[in-house]
């Protein structure tokens, strides 16, 4: 390896060239403007270019730099070669066609980590230089704004040895009574060297000045055939407008004969991801880590219990703290759930509770299967699944199918359905009812086994399921309530409810009172009522059916006489 220098842009330029990477990351001035922190080194071979970076005591690949044809050969040659150097194989800034190559050549003998932070914002270079459409509107505003506001304004095209003087002043004045942070100290001296590096560098800077005093200033050069990449955009934020016209005005001066334009990555930075997706890029270049995949499945333990309740949290949009801190404090164990690590952490889990089901012996219900957003789409859920199922070979087993596409190809199908009906008030308007609503406690089992005398296939519930029914509905902000008929019980409701709805996830009823039920939940609540229930259940008011369940064995009844309501 060799340390990457200026006057080595027409070696390692046909390399560049045959890669054809569209990640800000592969042009040659980024690396060059970096390079005081990044340490870049570099080997040439016959047919790939092999970059690794020296940040901070860790080492990295870049992606290697050749055609698809010999990307297997310099892969190879990187295994190897961080292999015999004992640094622990990584690529960084990896774009997508990279990773879609890398996949089809090498299956999942490597590993992906998605990095949002790192994506590149890429925009139409006519929307940011024309400023047309509704998009575009307020910037549009802020732009004539500033023609207005200071008509006198002149473009200019900047010579690094006529302006080199001027620029420094400007950075001075308008980064230096900032708190000089690691970050922006590295990048003001990135600038230093690309303004004292420009005869050796294909890039252009124009800059704004007002009454002859330089204003703003950009820097950039091309990234592709297509793109040009702005590496810097400094302006004085006192003046409204100024950031647009620098860019509106470069982008009119300088290369006219490209179509894009990379303003490179948000660093996870809150206010400057939201600016950006303000500019409403054409579409992101999205990056990720690349790994040897060494990652394992086993059996959980008391160690993976934050981690998986963590996965849990971010995966599922109807949890909060209060549920996820009920659901593990009460019905988790770690004998029934299985997880995949990779990396010290686990990136996959899945739970498989015992599922007493009428009629069958010996079933399981999958439940909370979630992977790390970071690790999406690379078949890692696929396999934990199917080491789960071979493990629990010949069980009857059910999982709930939000998607139920994705679990076909393991052979489940829809073993249940149920209603979802928005009820219609004015149908039951004039009817009258002798069912009173009462929040007091009953015996919710025996209603329960009542209500399921009439199914086939339907969960048995014994005593514990209800031992934490209260603490359940609290964390979720639902309440129970009993429907009374002459002071007896004769079913109960779990419902959420909000300003302008009730919505009931769990409805058991007497059939022969399903009427007067309804009836009474109409006059007493004055809102919007959704009602959640099996398919036998004739209710007026707009119906929507929806799969429930979804199990790997046929069923032997008929499906109106099949139900499952799961609400752990």
């Amino acid at each position: 390896m060799q340390q990457l220098q200026l006057t080595d842009f027409e070696k390692i330029k046909p390399y560049l060239d045959a890669a054809n990477y569209e990640g800000y990351n592969s042009n040659f001035v980024t690396m060059m403007m970096w390079n005081h922190e990044y340490h870049v080194e570099y080997e040439i071979h016959d047919h790939f270019l092999v970059m690794v970076h020296n940040y901070k005591g860790t080492r990295y690949f870049a992606m290697p730099y050749c055609s698809k044809e010999h990307l297997k050969e310099a892969l190879d040659y990187m295994k190897e070669y961080a292999r015999k150097e004992k640094f622990p194989f990584m690529i960084e800034f990896a774009v997508k066609s990279f990773v879609e190559d890398v996949k089809e050549i090498y299956g999942d003998e490597f590993i992906f980590q998605r990095e949002r932070e790192q994506d590149d914002y890429v925009y139409e270079k006519n929307m940011l230089m024309n400023l047309s459409g509704k998009k575009m509107q307020k910037r549009r505003n802020h732009y004539n704004n500033f023609v207005k506001e200071y008509p006198q304004h002149e473009y200019r095209s900047l010579d690094i040895n006529r302006d080199f003087d001027t620029i420094l002043s400007c950075l001075e004045r308008w980064e230096g009574n900032k708190e000089a942070s690691e970050s922006l100290a590295s990048e003001v001296y990135g600038i230093l060297f690309l303004l004292s590096s420009n005869y050796l560098l294909n890039i252009k800077l124009g800059g704004i000045y007002i009454d002859d005093e330089l204003k703003a200033f950009i820097i950039a050069s091309p990234l592709n055939h297509s793109t040009i990449q702005i590496h810097v955009e400094k302006a004085d934020k006192d003046i409204r407008g100024l950031y647009p016209a620098i860019q509106k005005e470069f982008l009119e001066h300088e290369y006219p004969d490209f179509q894009y334009v990379n303003r490179e990555e948000d660093m996870g930075i809150e206010g400057l991801r939201k600016s950006k997706m303000q500019l409403h890029p054409c579409h992101m270049v999205e990056k990720c880590r690349v790994f040897i995949n060494d990652s394992y499945i086993r059996q959980a333990c008391s160690q993976d219990k934050e981690e998986i309740k963590k996965l849990w949290l971010d995966r599922f949009e109807d949890e909060d703290e209060k549920t996820a801190t009920f659901y593990f404090n009460k019905l988790y164990h770690e004998q029934y759930t299985y997880v995949t690590r990779f990396d010290h952490h686990v990136i996959c889990a899945l739970q498989i509770h015992p599922f007493q089901v009428s009629g069958y012996e010996n079933s399981s219900f999958i439940l909370g299967v979630s992977t790390d957003i970071k690790y999406e789409h690379q078949g890692i859920m696929k396999k934990l699944m199917k080491y789960v199922l071979d493990h629990y070979q010949g069980q009857r087993i059910y999982l709930q199918a939000y998607h139920p596409e994705i679990y076909i190809p393991f052979g489940f199908q829809p073993s249940h359905k149920h209603q979802i009906i928005k009820v219609n008030k004015h149908f039951y308007k004039d009817e009258t009812s002798n069912i009173f609503i009462s929040n007091n406690n009953y015996d919710y089992q025996s209603m329960y086994n009542k209500y399921t005398e009439r199914f086939e296939e339907y969960l048995i519930r014994d005593k514990s399921y209800y031992c934490y029914i209260n603490e359940r509905n609290q964390a979720f902000g639902d309440k129970i309530l009993t429907f009374l008929n002459n002071g007896q019980p004769v079913g109960y409701m779990i419902a959420h409810e909000d300003e302008e709805e009730l919505r009931i996830n769990e409805f058991i009823y007497d059939k022969d009172l399903l009427k007067d039920i309804v009836v009474a939940l109409c006059q007493k609540y004055d809102k919007r009522i959704i009602i959640e229930t099996d398919l036998q259940a004739q209710i007026e008011g707009k119906v929507q059916e929806v799969i429930t369940m979804m199990c790997n064995q046929p069923s032997s009844s008929n499906e109106e006489i099949r139900f499952i309501n799961e609400i752990y």
